[in-house]
């Protein structure tokens, strides 16, 4: 059986050292790890999978990601921006603008 100082810093053998309210995080949760199975999060009064032998912490929730989309179209009216204002007034050199600058956005932040 492996011993606690063999672990990984922050892994805890769940019957050496139960993990308290104070180890959860916002939400009241912890990571468990039950073999064969894998790490699995759940409440830390109690895993909820027999079998369950290992606990750490769980990472914080990272911040809401923002819509590409959203930043795509705010560089787009910067870009236009740049053009003459009789050349922004007419819809379809605009909307072909456009089209040219999604596809080239696009290619360029799909990885």
């Amino acid at each position: 059986m492996t011993k606690s100082t063999d672990l990984e810093e922050n892994i805890y053998v769940l019957y050496d050292w139960r993990p308290g309210k104070e180890d959860a995080d916002d939400k009241g949760n912890v990571l468990y790890f039950k073999p064969g199975f894998g790490w699995y999060s759940g409440y830390w009064q109690r895993p909820h999978m027999e079998g369950t032998t290992h606990w750490t912490y769980l990472p914080k929730q990272p911040p809401v990601a923002e819509d590409p989309s959203l930043k795509r179209d705010e560089q787009f009216k910067q870009w236009l921006s740049t053009f003459p204002a009789e050349a922004r007034i007419e819809d379809l050199p605009v909307s072909l603008l456009r089209l040219g600058w999604n596809a080239g956005w696009d290619r360029a932040h799909s990885r």
